[in-house]
């Protein structure tokens, strides 16, 4: 069979650009370095578009793991909206403790803002989003800005600021939470492994809740009513410092998700964050 076609081109093409270094950092006890790397999704045809806005994705992983590639298949629906998107390698507790895995992302939104016009991003329009442990460093990055004791490494005079979060069901009040979960797929040394040890003061100081102020970005905030893995009481608490400091800010808790549910990756999930971004960056 022949058959002539017209196709009216409705959806621009997109492009994935894989293996991206960010950033290098200390590896094997300090004696060598290693490549951070990102992945980011963009349009295939860049010269002469616009600049868009960028979300930058942080996979969970109990601290301990960390992949950039598990979530592209769900970013593509921001990218169809109209977002560049950036995952990230991040280091985790097997080598670091906190603070160094918020560096690593502040890192990435320096580079991101650094060479905007290449990967065809608004610079002043960044945003992070990430889920579980991915949902507690954009938190605490979004909390963070201008606190010269969390940048390191290169591009240090660009800005690491956000204009936006989505925090995922992430552990934002490590002060009030256990070192245990009740999920038993959590091992009872995560926390600490990531804290470098669990002391009131090393919790508080990476309790994203803790920092919030007037000048804190506006958040958007998701927690499943039945997550045995990460207290609710944690994204309570985030909304609650929120509405009282007067910032911009949305929950909502999804009726019987549990931790990672596919609940949350959902279209009518991806149409409220999409809404939330475009008010917050507008």
């Amino acid at each position: 069979m022949k058959e002539s076609l017209v196709v009216t081109v409705e959806k621009e093409a997109l492009s994935l650009a894989t293996g991206i270094t960010y950033t290098r950092v200390p590896s094997w006890y300090g004696f060598t370095r290693e490549d951070l790397k990102m992945d980011i999704i963009m349009p295939k045809h860049i010269d002469g578009h616009e600049p868009l806005p960028a979300v930058l994705w942080l996979c969970g992983g109990a601290f301990c793991v960390v992949d950039r590639s598990v979530w592209m298949p769900q970013m593509v629906e921001f990218a169809r909206k109209g977002y560049v998107v950036a995952s990230v390698n991040y280091r985790t507790s097997n080598a670091v403790c906190f603070p160094e895995p918020l560096k690593d992302v502040k890192a990435a939104i320096r580079f991101l803002r650094a060479n905007a016009a290449e990967f065809c991003i608004d610079a002043d329009r960044i945003a992070v989003m990430g889920e579980s442990a991915g949902g507690t460093l954009a938190s605490l990055a979004g909390v963070t800005a201008g606190m010269p004791e969390y940048e390191e490494g290169d591009f240090l005079g660009v800005s690491s600021a956000v204009q936006a979060v989505v925090d995922i069901y992430g552990v934002t009040q490590i002060d009030v939470m256990p070192s245990h979960s009740e999920d038993p797929n959590v091992a009872d040394w995560t926390m600490t492994a990531f804290l470098g040890g669990l002391t009131p003061e090393k919790a508080a100081r990476a309790s994203a809740v803790n920092y919030v102020g007037k000048d804190t970005p506006p958040f958007m905030i998701l927690h499943g009513s039945a997550d045995i893995t990460v207290p609710i009481a944690n994204s309570e608490a985030l909304y609650e410092a929120l509405t009282k400091a007067g910032v911009m800010a949305e929950f909502y808790v999804l009726e019987g998700a549990g931790h990672g549910d596919d609940m949350f990756y959902q279209q009518a999930i991806y149409d409220r964050i999409d809404a939330f971004l475009k008010a917050a960056m507008h």
